[in-house]
């Protein structure tokens, strides 16, 4: 039976590559970013506050800072990437520090329920697939209404509408239902703590069904992707986060170079050839800018003069202009006059819905009644067609 978790469902909706690495091809994360760094300290701390609490006693704030500061110090690892490069590593084991004494401050003495549960391990089956999930913390209070705990270190705040729709906790309240039967009213809690608040949404059982349905929808998604191989990546803001950068078709190649020195950077392969093509797509808008120029001087001058061919050193050029009718576009105010016209007297599925290619047919065959034709090229505009035909001078040209 395979086994989900949110993390894994929401890494393929956000880059099905990343969650081929990672789930499917099992590779090792190449680097971990500082803010999952930090996400994780940050828990620990405060499982430490609640694991102490159900033996009685209670952490102070120095003796959590001190906790804190001694897991930092020996999980931290010089490969964990900075992407905001104007923040150092302090900067960021700071706002740990800031997050922790906030919270601290917040709930102190915590005793706003009964703990259940810590790190807790949850299962749901839905329609044979096996989904798994870690609670931060379980809490029932004295009403007996069950919180399911969950602690953000982003950077972001959601607003409540994209909390009531969240899958996560959601997921997990269909878990503790199913583990203990007693469970009727359920809220779920996130601990923004970055922001110094706490955000609060509750399911009904009919929301709850649809997130059965949408998430065994996107496992069966995800099945057919295994069997069919097909991840493509998709490339968001988070690629900035990513752990296989150095993998990623996207980005391999931009990791590749841009640590090399000036002159084996501009000596790679790569780089000569995006250089390249930059540079000749660029002459070649210039060259189509000058060129547009240079058709408008001869239009100019075949009209000034009145000549049909103008004669070069060894080219000749044959100019056209001439006027003909067309359909007005959408934006004209005079298309909906012709679309009204066009229904009344019966004609609009013939010309498909006044495709201008369709109509300009119609009226060219003559099938339709002279005062309907007439009627219709009332509303027609007149467009003119412009071309230049080059062609080399034959020798009896050049005499």
């Amino acid at each position: 039976m395979p086994i989900y978790s949110h993390s894994r469902l929401e890494t393929y909706q956000n880059c099905p590559l990343r969650f081929k690495y990672l789930y499917v091809e099992r590779k090792e994360k190449l680097v971990q970013s500082i803010e999952t760094f930090l996400g994780s300290r940050v828990h620990e701390t405060l499982e430490k506050l609640y694991r102490d609490l159900k033996f009685t006693k209670e952490d102070s704030l120095i003796e959590l800072l001190e906790y804190y500061s001694s897991i930092w110090e020996k999980n931290w690892l010089d490969s964990i990437m900075v992407v905001k490069k104007e923040y150092r590593p302090e900067h960021y084991r700071d706002l740990g520090v800031k997050c922790i004494t906030d919270y601290y401050h917040r709930y102190h003495p915590f005793d706003q329920g009964r703990i259940l549960g810590l790190e807790e391990r949850i299962f749901i089956n839905l329609d044979g697939y096996r989904i798994q999930g870690v609670i931060d913390r379980v809490v029932q209070r004295e009403d007996g209404v069950y919180e399911i705990h969950d602690y953000k270190t982003s950077g972001h705040l959601p607003d409540q509408a994209t909390l009531d729709k969240d899958r996560q906790l959601a997921l997990y309240q269909l878990g503790l239902q199913d583990r203990w039967k007693d469970v009727k009213e359920v809220e779920l809690v996130w601990h923004f703590l970055v922001f110094d608040k706490e955000l609060r949404s509750s399911r009904s059982k009919e929301q709850l069904e649809q997130l059965k349905e949408k998430t065994i929808e996107l496992i069966n998604e995800i099945e057919r992707a295994k069997n069919k191989d097909d991840f493509p990546a998709k490339e968001s803001v988070l690629c900035d986060w990513c752990e296989f950068g150095e993998l990623c078709p996207n980005f391999k190649h931009l990791r590749k170079v841009e640590d090399l020195p000036k002159d084996e950077f501009l000596a790679e392969d790569g780089v000569q050839l995006a250089n390249k093509y930059v540079e000749l797509s660029e002459r070649k808008r210039e060259a189509e800018t000058n060129l547009e120029k240079i058709k408008e001087a001869i239009f100019s001058l075949a009209l000034k003069e009145n000549l049909q061919t103008i004669r070069g050193s060894d080219h000749k050029l044959k100019i056209k202009i001439e006027q003909r009718e067309d359909v007005p576009n959408k934006s004209q105010e005079v298309r909906a006059k012709l679309e009204d016209l066009i229904r009344r007297v019966g004609r609009w599925n013939e010309v498909s819905e006044l495709d201008r290619y369709a109509l300009l047919r119609k009226l060219k065959s003559q099938d339709w009644d002279r005062k309907t034709i007439e009627e219709i090229q009332r509303y027609l505009i007149t467009k003119e067609d412009r071309r230049i035909y080059s062609s080399k001078l034959r020798p009896q040209d050049s005499k």
